[in-house]
């Protein structure tokens, strides 16, 4: 049944493509409702905590097309399913103006818009291992596709580094997946799969999900793809592509390398804290709203990648409840960066100012979308806790433990500094820009829905369910 409701979201997609070609706002009206599905999808095991799986074998490769749904997925398909809902009803405004920019209509922009938001999702709950890397590869080509003929700047040359980096990010995982299944036995190892494996094919998986997530040193490709990509897809990109190579070392290599993790457990941590520290100081050295949000997102992997780096119950429930918390906050924010676009024409911050007066809705959306990155009255906030629970629990509160928690604390101060600074220099304060046209709701609901929905997840008792389900799924998955 799920199976079948995912294959049909595939094949619908030609029909956004075709009402594209006369009306952009019916394409982005029926891509979200292609998109919304996959809410409900999530939403079940993630409520319930059950586990929902459809088994699927082909030419004896037991597995290969089997469908898995548990809680922890759950909130990977319910983020991806929402955000792509959203943003797709964003879209229609936004991609109505570009269009006239680049002189091309939007309908291969409406192709590609709901087979890379199933994508993501089928990433996450497909459970063999090398479907995992083809779904990968759908995503990219369908993102590149949009990068190339709707982006901004050297979109071509700002292509073909998405295309390299993101490609060999996938061929370092499938190599590691090659090494590992057989026909008998293909299952990712959060969902059984029982393998016997050395060093190498951990390396490759590693490094390959630390591309995909634009961890330090691995990350030049982000703040370009992300700064010059058309906004609706940024707007995807950011929220819910990257963190996608988290969900990858939490399904793959964190069951593989758990029995050895005290050997390089505080290494990766540190690489983690080194990652979102590094990030946060960059954002604040932008002028550029995107490329601000670009290098906040780099920041935001190394809480994920933190949570995912104790190797503990409450850091991987921690990563796994940031993805939702970014997933809906970075959604917001780049949302609102193509309000600015879109009606002020400008994305420097320098020539921008006293925003909240004339737009308080989108204003007030914002600053919930940062406070999700900072951790406060959000989701983010139960997701920073757990990751904090999580790090003092693998290394503790005594001498030896405290150069994680004073790196975790200034990883803490440094994303308020720059998300507080970005709120203080755009909304409030002399105003710095002249009289903007009027916004479309079509814009501006989306903006508001996602930011009231990370509210509601952190209200109880939906927040208090959400956890509970998630961290008694990893307590059973990984013992």
């Amino acid at each position: 049944m799920i199976a079948a409701i995912l294959v049909a979201l595939f094949a619908l997609s030609l029909v956004p493509y075709l009402l594209a070609k006369r009306n952009v706002y019916r394409a982005a009206y029926t891509s979200a409702l292609l998109a919304a599905p996959l809410v409900p999808i999530g939403l079940y095991p993630l409520l319930t905590g059950q586990i929902y799986e459809e088994q699927y074998s082909f030419l004896g490769w037991r597995d290969l097309f089997t469908i898995v749904l548990t809680p922890l997925n759950g909130i990977f398909v319910f983020t991806i399913g929402l955000v792509g809902a959203l943003v797709a009803i964003f879209s229609g405004p936004y991609m109505e103006y570009r269009s006239r920019d680049v002189s091309r209509d939007a309908a291969l922009f409406y192709l590609t818009y709901t087979p890379f938001v199933v994508s993501l999702a089928m990433v996450t709950v497909v459970k063999h291992l090398i479907m995992i890397y083809v779904f990968l590869e759908i995503a990219l080509i369908a993102s590149l596709l949009q990068v190339v003929y709707y982006g901004y700047g050297d979109r071509f040359r700002i292509g073909l580094m998405y295309l390299v980096w993101s490609h060999v990010a996938a061929l370092l995982m499938l190599a590691g997946f090659v090494l590992m299944v057989s026909p008998s036995m293909g299952a990712a190892p959060i969902y059984g799969g029982q393998y016997d494996v050395g060093p190498l094919p951990l390396a490759l998986i590693l490094i390959g999900a630390l591309i995909k997530m634009a961890a330090l040193g691995l990350h030049m490709w982000l703040p370009y793809v992300h700064a010059e990509a058309p906004t609706p897809l940024s707007a995807l990109l950011s929220p819910v592509l990257v963190g996608v190579g988290g969900y990858i070392l939490i399904a793959v290599f964190v069951p593989l390398a758990m029995s050895s993790s005290v050997l390089f457990s505080g290494y990766l941590t540190l690489y983690a804290l080194a990652t979102g520290i590094y990030g946060a100081f960059m954002a604040l050295a932008q002028n550029d709203i995107k490329r601000l949000l670009a290098y906040s997102t780099v920041s935001q992997m190394g809480y994920m990648l933190l949570g995912i780096a104790v190797f503990n119950n409450y850091g991987i429930t921690g990563a796994a409840v940031h993805y939702l918390s970014h997933g809906l906050g970075k959604a917001v924010l780049f949302m609102a960066a193509g309000y600015l676009i879109l009606y002020m024409h400008m994305r420097d911050i320098t020539r921008l100012g006293g925003l909240y007066a004339d737009h308080a809705p989108m204003a007030i959306a914002s600053i919930i979308g940062f406070l999700n990155l900072v951790g406060i009255l959000t989701v983010g906030m139960i997701a920073e806790i757990t990751l904090v629970v999580g790090v003092t629990e693998r290394f503790g509160l005594s001498p030896a433990g405290a150069p994680y928690i004073l790196a975790l604390a200034a990883l803490l101060i440094a994303s308020a500094v720059y998300s507080f600074n970005t709120i203080r220099a755009l909304f409030f304060g002399p105003r710095r820009y002249q009289n903007s046209g009027r916004p479309s709701p079509l814009v501006l609901v989306p903006i508001v829905v996602a930011a009231a929905a990370s509210v509601i997840m952190f209200l109880p008792p939906i927040s208090g369910i959400i956890w509970e389900n998630i961290y008694g799924y990893i307590a059973l998955a990984l013992g």
